[in-house]
């Protein structure tokens, strides 16, 4: 199931919204991790996640067969081998992962409709004890060039209450992730 978006710009662009550096040290993945992302776009934040070590694995899923042909010339070119790109439409499939066994999902830009309790309850459910679903989103408190409608940006609010009765709790890792952007990171309960 498709959900509503604000269509993908051109790349370098895309990549030039996000200070993709300052997230990636906010996410402080451990290394030896195995890493799910769903709609992973253009590989903006895959492809340095996978370049950080080549002891984490990465299952990536997107809808859009352009973008997943995309992420993988990109990766391909950054020489990374440690990411399976996977065209998969995962709120109306799941993901097909065994339950319990990820250290960490990303969902990026990805929240923006009203039964996102579905890809939250399948995060938990692939999530190991302990592990962590970090979730950045278009801020709404400020004008930002990109992003779904103002009214369809989920807050944290948002995301706790649909994070409800899943196993998820604030992991105590919340910001404004600038320039356009804020996050936050559950833990699945043990």
């Amino acid at each position: 199931m498709k959900i509503e978006d604000s269509g993908m710009p051109e790349e370098l662009y895309w990549n030039s919204l996000f200070n993709i550096k300052s997230i990636i040290d906010w996410l402080d993945i451990p290394e030896k991790s195995t890493i799910v992302e769903v709609g992973f776009g253009y590989g903006t934040f895959t492809v340095p996640i996978a370049a950080l070590s080549p002891k984490n694995t990465l299952v990536a899923f997107d809808i859009e067969p352009d973008m997943v042909e995309i992420a993988r010339r990109n990766l391909s070119n950054a020489g990374l081998s440690n990411v399976e790109c996977i065209l998969r439409d995962v709120l109306a499939e799941g993901t097909a992962l065994e339950s319990e066994s990820v250290d960490v999902v990303l969902l990026f830009n990805i929240l923006h409709f009203n039964e996102r309790n579905l890809l939250l309850q399948e995060t938990s459910r692939i999530l190991k004890k302990g592990g962590i679903v970090a979730i950045i989103h278009w801020r709404k408190d400020i004008p930002t060039p990109r992003g779904p409608a103002i009214e369809l940006r989920p807050d944290i609010a948002q995301i706790m209450s649909a994070s409800e009765g899943l196993e998820l709790a604030f992991h105590g890792n919340s910001k404004a992730l600038k320039p356009y952007h804020w996050g936050i990171q559950l833990v699945k309960m043990p």
